[in-house]
């Protein structure tokens, strides 16, 4: 019987507070799910589309549609060791993008070499279409051109900014799932979410080349969650692709069944929400930030100076746990409260007060001074409770808790619209600043109507 087609997609994350923090499993970080999502839509490819000397191999087409020059194909090769399944990528085709997509292709191998494990059938070609909804770039460049939702934009992906909503943990969620549900046809069922979350956390670590905290792929899976982190080793466990018993290493990790490494990971999806009386809004500043060296410097500081980093996240901590309890008062009451609303304020500000602290004694820009500038603005504003630096800050778009209210709203977007800031010594200019489109969401992966993506396969 032919598959069908299917579609799965994952939300994106803001990670509240918690930034650095939730890379020690003493720590926790509050990771805030949006309504932002990446898409994949699969269905059966015929290989007869294409001239390609590829015969009786299985392939994969991959394609980004919504930029320029991004569709890439991929060779698979079941080999019949306990090592991972060969994903090629075929270059000699001039129609086909030629530069290397590493979290794709690292996708592939980890969900095909998992399915081969489980002894399912990967001998039908298929192909993937990836979408992404606008919030995930700041749009100084686009066609302007919208499709079932979707927004043409109109560049090549190297040439986008992304705003740091997480979208290559949503991609390697939503890709991992869509594929092993695919070659499974398990879609009668709910979404396997613990088995793709494992999934997807080994993919995402291999394909980023180091264990990071997990908790952009944990959103991804599960959405908003106070997260807790696994111990490293666990994915270490697993080793290399090209290293003997890879194959069954990878099995026992994502089904975990490896008792000498079991998951420990913390996840309470849902053990803090905004009240319905607050709304979550990212504030775009299209510049973006180089997260892992500066996770490196913030990491070599700690490790210098233990006891005077060690102070900090502890009171971090606290400022966080004082948030989480503060959101939870205020879920709780039936109206406005200004008493716990000031409350919130005041967290927020000694959050922002401590995080600076570890950026001036680490060296690491996690609130510049722009930002500082554009916080403090909107922070100012009738209807602003107040916002931080989410994740590892820098300047990825900032997060705002406001009034859940149509015309503060409007009005901050209004005064936004012209705000500038300049950043002496490092050079670094604010001229335009957009309130993205996204909302806090709390739900996590999910299957999607295949046929809305017709336009765009």
């Amino acid at each position: 019987m032919a598959r069908e087609p299917l579609a799965v997609s994952a939300p994106g994350k803001v990670l509240f507070t918690g930034g650095f923090l939730v890379l020690d499993r003493k720590h926790t970080g509050l990771v805030l799910g949006l309504d932002a999502r990446i898409h994949v839509h699969v269905e059966a490819w015929k290989k007869s589309e294409i001239s390609t000397n590829q015969e009786g191999s299985t392939m994969v087409l991959v394609q980004s549609p919504q930029f320029r020059n991004a569709k890439w194909l991929y060779n698979v090769v079941n080999t019949q060791t306990d090592l991972a399944v060969q994903v090629r990528q075929v270059t000699d085709l001039q129609s086909f993008t030629q530069s290397s997509n590493k979290f794709v292709e690292t996708t592939l191998q980890y969900a095909l070499t998992y399915l081969r494990s489980r002894s399912s059938s990967i001998d039908t070609s298929c192909k993937l279409t990836i979408l992404a909804d606008d919030s995930y770039y700041s749009q100084s460049v686009t066609s302007g051109q919208t499709q079932q939702g979707f927004l043409d934009f109109g560049c090549q992906i190297s040439e986008a900014h992304k705003t740091g909503l997480g979208s290559s943990a949503a991609l390697v969620t939503a890709l991992a799932a869509a594929l092993v549900t695919w070659y499974t046809e398990g879609t009668d069922q709910a979404l396997p979410q613990r088995m793709v979350h494992n999934l997807a956390q080994a993919a995402h670590c291999a394909a980023q080349g180091k264990v990071g905290s997990g908790f952009d792929v944990a959103a991804a899976v599960f959405g908003s969650c106070l997260y807790r982190r696994f111990t490293p080793s666990i994915l270490e466990a697993v080793g290399e692709p090209n290293s003997s018993g890879f194959m069954d290493k990878l099995r026992l990790c994502v089904d975990d069944l490896n008792l000498d490494y079991k998951w420990d990971v913390e996840i309470s999806s849902r053990a803090v929400q905004l009240p319905k009386s607050l709304l979550l809004l990212m504030c775009d500043v299209d510049c973006g930030s180089e997260t892992p060296s500066m996770v490196r410097k913030v990491l070599a500081w700690r490790k210098e100076k233990q006891a005077e980093a060690g102070l900090l996240w502890n009171a971090i901590q606290e400022g966080s746990n004082d948030l989480c309890r503060n959101l939870t008062h205020l879920s709780q009451l039936e109206g406005v409260d200004k008493q716990a609303r000031q409350e919130l304020t005041d967290t927020i500000l000694t959050i922002r007060s401590l995080v600076r602290e570890m950026s001036a004694k680490s060296g690491v820009p996690i609130e510049p001074k722009v930002i500082t500038e554009l916080l403090d603005f909107c922070s100012s504003q009738h209807g602003v409770i107040g916002g931080v630096a989410p994740g590892a800050g820098g300047y990825d778009a900032v997060a705002l808790l406001v009034d859940n209210d149509v015309e503060v709203v409007r009005d901050l977007e209004q005064r936004l619209d012209r705000w500038q800031a300049f950043e002496e010594g490092t050079g670094m200019a604010i001229g335009k600043v957009r309130l993205l489109k996204v909302r806090q969401a709390y739900e996590g992966a999910r299957y999607e109507d295949a046929n809305k993506y017709s336009e765009w396969v």
